[in-house]
């Protein structure tokens, strides 16, 4: 067990935003902290100052700096942002402890993606940890997963994720499991989106949510129809109310990606997180 302190020195860090961001999908509060639990990996985080965690885990400090991506200061990639985008002020200023993370567990967060179409974060994390039921101590593998049968799936409310999830898990563990997903981590972004939306199930979505997040290609740039509105109000007022067509994602991603390069996946991320909080806020009962 390896237990540290790690300082935050590149600004504010909001564990309870990013637990709710849409990123990972096993945080969960324990004892007046946080329990992360990415793969095999797992950390127990406790705020022991404005930006001190001490730290408990059966990984060394350097794995978790690098899920925090500790290594590029947090701070300087907002005014990164920023200098290209000044338009994302709002979005960025109001969410500065928001951070884009980066899971060890490619396997993991693939499959938490498949499991995110046409569904809501709570719904998700069930899901995932469903999944991670199969693993016994750290997430099952992919050979795992592909022995799941559709119908165990549709009994514990898949849905029809229940048929797309052993389907791709099969083709995965057919071209090498964990390690074809490492393969593709390192072939480049657009070598690695075109494997993914040859999978069963895996759409322009869903394909960017896995490069951005499970192979840290920094310039992906997921688009749903919540961050389609929010762009047409931004950069294409002759398309609002218009639907997201394919030639229309492929437009405005490839334009935001032109102009934030590798910031892409990060500037993405706050106008995301930004618009999945004004929803829960719409949501949320008034108070008496």
């Amino acid at each position: 067990m390896h237990r540290f302190t790690v300082i935050f020195e590149d600004g504010p860090v909001d564990m309870d935003r990013i637990a709710r961001s849409g990123q990972m999908f096993r945080w969960r509060v324990v004892d007046g902290g946080w329990e992360i639990l990415d793969g095999d990996h797992h950390f127990r985080v406790r705020s022991s100052g404005p930006a001190s965690f001490e730290v408990e885990g059966n990984q060394p400090e350097e794995v978790f700096r690098r899920l925090f991506r500790l290594e590029v200061r947090h701070d300087e990639t907002i005014e990164r942002i920023l200098a290209i985008g000044p338009e994302l002020e709002p979005f960025c200023r109001d969410r500065v402890g928001l951070r884009l993370m980066r899971p060890h567990s490619r396997a993991e967060t693939l499959f938490s993606f498949l499991c995110s179409a046409n569904n809501h974060v709570s719904r998700i994390t069930s899901m995932v940890w469903k999944l991670a039921s199969y693993g016994g101590a750290g997430f099952p593998s992919v050979a795992r997963i592909a022995s799941v049968t559709e119908q165990e799936l549709r009994e514990t409310g898949f849905g029809y994720r229940g048929a797309t999830i052993p389907r791709v898990a099969a083709t995965l563990a057919g071209r090498g499991g964990e390690a074809f997903l490492d393969e593709l981590a390192s072939a480049g972004f657009s070598v690695a989106r075109q494997e993914l939306l040859a999978l069963p199930g895996v759409g322009r979505k869903l394909a960017d949510c896995i490069c951005l997040f499970a192979l840290d290609y920094g310039e992906s740039v997921p688009i749903d129809t919540h961050i389609w509105q929010v762009m047409t109000r931004l950069y294409y007022p002759q398309w609002a109310g218009t639907s997201l067509t394919e030639s229309r994602y492929e437009t405005a991603a490839g334009d935001f990606r032109d102009r934030f390069g590798e910031l892409a996946g990060a500037a993405h991320q706050f106008l995301f997180v930004d618009n999945m909080e004004r929803y829960r806020d719409r949501k949320a009962p008034l108070s008496s």
